[in-house]
């Protein structure tokens, strides 16, 4: 197997599962920024609190402000970590897509297109009333990952569109 091909656990062209909810999507690179970004700030602000003991203006630290220290490089690691929770899910009847605070899960119905504008990070959300949905989950950097993933989106949408055109003509 290539090591450029996308693992992923699913086959972006297959039909759809209606009951089945498929891991669409997650930012594999940005997951991985964010991770090593967290570590690198939690170590250093953790060994500052360690070894800061006195500076040379002659303030002394405290055992209280060493905790401080390391506490906020753990706070602000934390908030770096926040940016490894973006996903898209979705089936053949809705989609859910969690962005860094919101989820929000949407019946195809709903939605116009799906696809990513030109100069765009990610994936976008055409709803029918004009609105957009930010999908975090679905990274252009990200590369044949990305696109395997909107290829697969894609199915699931004109697999709705679809059955909803059959079931409107019967």
């Amino acid at each position: 197997m290539n090591k450029r091909e996308p693992d992923l656990p699913y086959d972006a062209l297959a039909e759809p599962d209606p009951g089945e909810l498929e891991l669409i999507a997650k930012p594999k690179k940005l997951m991985r920024r964010a991770i090593f970004a967290a570590t690198l700030i939690a170590l250093t602000f953790i060994l500052m609190g360690v070894f800061l003991q006195q500076s040379e203006a002659g303030i002394a630290f405290g055992t209280f402000d060493q905790v401080a220290i390391g506490g906020v490089g753990l706070f602000l690691a934390a908030a770096c970590l926040l940016l490894t929770r973006p996903r898209v899910w979705a089936n053949a009847s809705y989609i859910r897509v969690r962005n860094v605070f919101s989820t929000k899960t949407l019946p195809w119905g709903v939605i116009r297109d799906v696809g990513v504008t030109e100069g765009s990070s990610w994936g976008l959300l055409d709803l029918q009333d004009d609105d957009q949905l930010s999908m975090l989950g679905l990274q252009v950097g990200d590369g044949q990952y990305a696109v395997a993933a909107m290829r697969r989106l894609r199915v699931l949408h004109a697999a709705s569109s679809t059955s909803k055109g059959t079931d409107e003509q019967s």
